[in-house]
């Protein structure tokens, strides 16, 4: 069996080529050097065909692994998970079953509707607004009896971010596959340089700096603002920018493992309020006909009529690949609270993929694992859908370096997911469907803040001491 360890490379042409950066055109020819003849294509032929016919029989003996995901071909375009699961197959012997749904909520539902059944999958993939109730809900394996053998899917293969979407008492429940995300603010570097500013933010280290660029880049005609410092959403922007503004603060919305909210501190006052000021007194956003957030602040950036928008680290391969090389952009974390213990933040996500209890095929789950969270899948999902996996190897390998050295803004993924801050994973759903409005409505002016955060502060408090739904 060929190892699943040692990646075959990827070459820095192939790569620039991947993320569309370098010379447009096919890739590198395989390592064989061009075409064989016909005679040698014969032997080759004959000489194959003994051994397929052997790798066929011990595919058909062997147990099947169930895969149950979200890459189906409109989200996986570049065919990442059949080339995966034909080659994991094809270097194993190992067949795979390849159960793709529709995202988000089918893939959810199957994985519980499978265990429900007495039926469940082997791995499965998970988002981190659910694989941590998952495993509060005893329903997850413990990968980590397997982890001594399976050294490159071990703890030090990850960001320190991924921590808390794969391990929780001790045990490790899931393995990081897709990420490093992170919340970001998104700059237009011509904006800053016209004035007066680094074109990559380098002088906005804290809230007033913020403020302060912000209100330089804006242009009114008028009443109506025409260029928006900083174009921003109606409300807090989610519980991931909620989260992230508040630990900018040196203080985190909640204690390290997601236990406690907390919500009624000054820090979360300090930092609602401050979101409140940016939306209602700034004059730096523009907004709707209704005072609410205008549409597409990516392509608002991108027609200079922005300086900065909320968005997520993924930016420049997600929403600015078509972008003239020229044009000058960035992206940060959140800015220090202008503080004593003020700090840079973010809140970074890594969705990982688990393994049911009660799997019919735990062992072969783990080798599929070892392989689809490797690093030469890693390296070949850059390849056809210009996105990246949390592995620490996979940065530092010399094909990533090389499309930084063509792309610097790439670098900014690692960048910040190394800052500190972690999505709120814990009873996300019931988290988001409460206490986001609660939030929302502060920021627009509908509710008091310091009432708002300590009726927050309870709720949410209840829900993460609720059993997972």
């Amino acid at each position: 069996m060929e190892s699943l360890h040692t990646p075959r490379g990827i070459s820095r042409r192939r790569l620039l080529a991947g993320l569309g950066l370098g010379t447009a055109g096919a890739f590198l020819a395989a390592a064989c050097g061009g075409t064989a003849a016909p005679a040698m294509e014969e032997q080759a032929e004959e000489a194959e065909a003994p051994k397929a016919e052997e790798e066929m029989k011990q595919a058909e003996e062997a147990v099947p692994v169930q895969f149950l995901h979200w890459w189906i071909h409109r989200i996986d375009p570049g065919g990442l998970v059949p080339w995966a699961l034909e080659e994991f197959t094809n270097r194993t012997g190992i067949p795979v079953e390849d159960v793709g749904r529709d995202p988000i909520e089918p893939v959810r539902q199957h994985f519980r509707t499978t265990i429900a059944a007495g039926t469940p999958v082997d791995v499965a993939f998970n988002s981190i607004i659910w694989a941590r109730d998952h495993w509060d809900l005893g329903i997850l394996m413990d990968y980590g009896p397997y982890l001594p053998q399976y050294p490159h899917i071990g703890d030090d293969q990850y960001f320190e971010a991924s921590g808390q979407f794969r391990k929780a008492e001790g045990a490790t429940f899931g393995i990081p596959v897709m990420g490093p995300e992170s919340t970001s603010i998104v700059i237009n570097g011509q904006l800053l340089i016209d004035a007066g500013f680094d074109e990559n933010g380098g002088d906005i280290n804290n809230w007033s700096d913020l403020v302060a660029a912000a209100r330089a880049m804006t242009k009114k005609e008028g009443n109506q603002i025409s260029v928006s410092g900083f174009l921003l959403h109606a409300g807090v922007a989610g519980l991931s920018r909620w989260a992230g503004w508040v630990l900018t603060t040196g203080t985190g919305a909640y204690d390290a493992e997601q236990f406690q909210a907390q919500y009624n501190t000054e820090e979360a006052r300090d930092t609602l309020q401050f979101l409140f000021d940016l939306w209602n007194k700034e004059e730096i956003s523009a907004k709707n006909e209704e005072g609410g957030s205008v549409p597409d602040h990516y392509k608002l950036l991108q027609a200079n009529q922005a300086g900065m928008h909320h968005d997520i680290s993924s930016t420049p391969t997600l929403r600015y690949f078509e972008v003239p090389r020229d044009f000058k952009y960035w992206q940060i974390g959140f800015p220090a609270h202008d503080g004593a213990n003020g700090q840079f933040a973010t809140s970074t996500w890594m969705n990982p993929v688990v393994t049911p209890l009660g799997a019919g095929n735990p062992d072969g789950a783990v080798e599929f694992i070892n392989w689809f969270c490797g690093l030469e899948v890693a390296l070949h999902k850059i390849e056809v859908n210009k996105a990246v996996s949390p592995r620490l190897d996979l940065f530092a390998h010399e094909a990533w370096t090389a499309g930084v050295a063509d792309l610097p803004v790439l670098q900014t993924r690692e960048d910040l997911a190394r800052l500190p801050g972690v999505y709120p994973y814990r009873r996300f759903l019931k988290q988001n469907a409460e206490i986001r409005p609660m939030l929302d409505d502060a920021v627009l002016g509908k509710a008091d803040i310091a009432t708002t955060l300590a009726q927050a502060h309870e709720r949410a408090n209840q829900i993460l001491q609720e059993d997972p739904e």
